[in-house]
């Protein structure tokens, strides 16, 4: 059975002590904690502002939203091989094909800032234009030495969000436990002592780039020295 975050309870020293989840029947429960780690790709800004409505802090996000469409590889590749190329000097903006060893082809075209992100369970909606245009570039270079008389066949086809931040550098970071609620004008803090966590705004690289910032959150988490130098992925 799935739960979902509904709010978060802090301390009047600013520290989080405990979650409140709730199930799809909207029954409730509370899980006590000592830490919390918010990573949840493009929803973490949306999130973070429902646990903590009263934090001075505004991660910013900068949607970077990308239409694709998975097709029938005409010409499959074996089990073992897989390929990707890049198209974006030669069309001038992005366009790649990604050839996966489950016989399709993975397509995806140029950016959009325009795309709204979805609540958590909504399928994200498609631009149609768009979707069009990467359809159209399929039909020049996946057809390529095949056959015209030969169908391109879509097997799926969506919208992805890559969310990064305005300075474009990621925030893998604890949060200030001032800056956490408007408690701390009120009750002594303890400043060095962090307990929400936020791991966001890896752009197009979050696949990539996952397993090294989990890596650093859990030595950021655990008082360890990071492997580099995280200084500039606060908060500002």
């Amino acid at each position: 059975m799935g739960f979902q975050a509904v709010g978060a309870n802090v301390s009047r020293s600013n520290h989080l002590v405990s979650l409140d989840l709730a199930d799809y029947g909207q029954k409730r429960t509370t899980v006590r904690l000592d830490n919390l780690v918010l990573a949840a790709g493009p929803w973490t800004p949306a999130l973070f502002q429902m646990l903590f409505p009263a934090s001075s802090i505004d991660l910013e996000p900068v949607t970077d939203a990308s239409d694709w469409i998975v097709f029938e590889n005409p010409k499959p590749m074996s089990a073992k091989t897989i390929g990707a190329v890049y198209l974006d000097d030669i069309v001038g903006e992005k366009l790649e094909f990604a050839g996966r060893n489950d016989h399709t082809i993975w397509a995806t075209g140029k950016r959009s800032h325009a795309g709204v992100v979805p609540t958590v369970g909504r399928t994200p909606e498609v631009d149609q234009a768009s979707l069009d245009e990467l359809h159209a570039d399929a039909e020049v270079f996946l057809k390529h030495g095949q056959g015209e008389d030969r169908e391109l066949h879509v097997l799926s086809q969506g919208r992805s969000y890559r969310p990064t931040t305005q300075t474009g550098m990621p925030i893998i970071a604890g949060v200030p436990a001032d800056r956490l609620s408007v408690n701390s004008s009120i009750w002594p803090l303890e400043t060095t002592k962090k307990s929400v966590y936020v791991n966001f705004g890896h752009g197009s690289h979050g696949i990539l780039l996952g397993m090294g910032s989990g890596k650093l959150m859990s030595q950021i988490i655990r008082g360890e020295k990071t492997d580099i130098n995280v200084s500039k992925m606060g908060f500002s």
